[in-house]
């Protein structure tokens, strides 16, 4: 199945983040999987999970933009029977930083899912808007643009 944003109540060009109409997007392909496109235009939201067999693929000219401010971004939860696999077991050792949980967030999550890709055409982009935390690794690391995990 495809899901032209546009299709469903997502405007290009809006001022406003529209994670919640993304989202329930996203979802339509829980079971199944889809191919989720970005037409040309401008689109902020501050993250969204992704599910097995999706692909998200922006169009020439389509551009995602994150949330400046890292308190916007979801931290989803880790699904049961899934073990959180991810990098956090070697940053305290070269950074001495402690891992919050906030360290998960990102534009894009996915968790125990398979079969996921992210396209983009010549001319699209996907800007994370450098939204730092002061709080982040190293003093200013905000969200990931794409954190996958096992």
């Amino acid at each position: 199945m495809r899901y032209p944003v546009t299709d469903h109540g997502v405007e290009p060009d809006k001022k406003e983040q529209q994670t919640e109409a993304l989202q329930k997007i996203f979802d339509r392909c829980k079971d199944g999987g889809g191919t989720v496109v970005f037409p040309k235009g401008t689109y902020r939201f501050s993250g969204v999970l992704i599910y097995s067999d999706t692909t998200v693929l922006l169009e020439s000219g389509a551009e995602l933009l994150g949330s400046k401010e890292c308190g916007e971004y979801p931290v989803f939860p880790v699904p049961e029977g899934v073990s959180l696999r991810t990098d956090m077991e070697m940053i305290p050792n070269y950074s001495g930083f402690k891992i919050r949980g906030e360290y998960r967030r990102a534009m894009f999550s996915a968790y125990g899912e398979r079969n996921i890709a992210v396209i983009g055409a010549p001319g699209s982009v996907i800007d994370g808007q450098i939204c730092y935390d002061p709080e982040g690794e190293e003093g200013y690391r905000g969200p990931h643009g794409i954190f996958l995990s096992n």
